[in-house]
Order: structure tokens, then sequence, then C-alpha cells
């Protein structure tokens, strides 16, 4: 499996990839616009050339709570799109060195309430659920022309690893 950072082909074809899901579309560009700025990567991972899932590292928590306590690096919307073929670990492992590179102390990451699934494999992988507060994930899905479909405020808890 290949993990690297997503170049603009890949992002154009992920964006056509995606016509009439106008959300995912948004989700696409946003991350390739925090890579651009310098604020994240967006990496995703390949098996014989096709996608199998994706991931984005922030390069800091976007939760202002945790930015003030450990100062983490952030994985934000890991999505594998096999499951039980080890996809999501290896992009766990990736951002985990990545953030490593950036000379980061912490990495974590928000886990939704009900996603059983992947807070077993956080923990699997050494996460542990940070002494604070539940933090609030809010987020928009936004259509092709950037208005708004819906707004979520959705309560997680925020799982951290020492690198």
């Amino acid at each position: 499996m290949e993990i690297a950072p997503a170049t603009r082909a890949d992002v154009d074809q992920l964006i056509e990839s995606l016509t009439g899901a106008s959300a995912a579309q948004h989700h696409v560009r946003g991350r390739w616009q925090t890579q651009e700025s310098g604020d994240g990567v967006y990496l995703l991972a390949r098996r014989a050339g096709a996608l199998v899932g994706q991931t984005m590292l922030l390069r800091q928590s976007k939760y202002a709570e945790l930015r003030a306590a450990e100062d983490p690096a952030e994985i934000n919307g890991l999505d594998a799109f096999v499951r039980n073929e080890g996809v999501g670990t290896a992009l766990v492992r990736a951002a985990e060195a990545l953030a490593g590179d950036w000379g980061r102390a912490w990495i974590g990451l928000g886990v939704g309430l009900e996603n059983d699934g992947a807070r077993r494999l956080y923990e699997r992988l050494g996460y542990q659920l940070w002494s604070g507060a539940r933090v609030v994930d809010r987020w928009t899905e936004q259509a092709a022309d950037g208005s708004v479909v819906r707004s979520h405020a959705d309560e997680c808890d925020y799982l951290l690893k020492s690198l």
C-alpha cells in the first residue's frame, strides 16, 4: 500500500468521481486548500493504483481546548474505503510518522460517541481518552456553490497518543 500527500491531479480526479455529491466534493476541495495553505496534509492511500482511503492531518488541533493543553497534530476525517484490510491502520501510522517529522509531541483525533469500530482501531493503536471534556465537532455540508446545506454539531470523545 502506498500513502502519499494528494496532488492537484488526485483532487481533480476525486472531485470528478464525486459528481452529484456536492458535500463530498466540497470536503475534498477544503482538504486541498488546507494542504495548499500549509496547515495540514491530505493523505491518500492506494493499493495497486486504486484509491482505498484518505485522511487529513492537521498541524494543530481544530479544538481550542486541545491547542491550549497538549497542542497535538490532529487526524481529521479518516476514511478507509475498504474495511478490515489494514487501510485505516496504515493511514494512522503514516499520519503519526508525519506528525513526528513535524516535531509534534502528541497526535489526537475526535471520535464519535457511536463509532465503536473506529474507537477500537484507535485504542488498539495506542490512543487514549483525553482527560478533558468532550469536544464538539462543528462542520457544515456545503453545496457546490458554497451555500450551507446543513450544519452539524457532534459531541465526540478526544483521543490522544504521545509520539
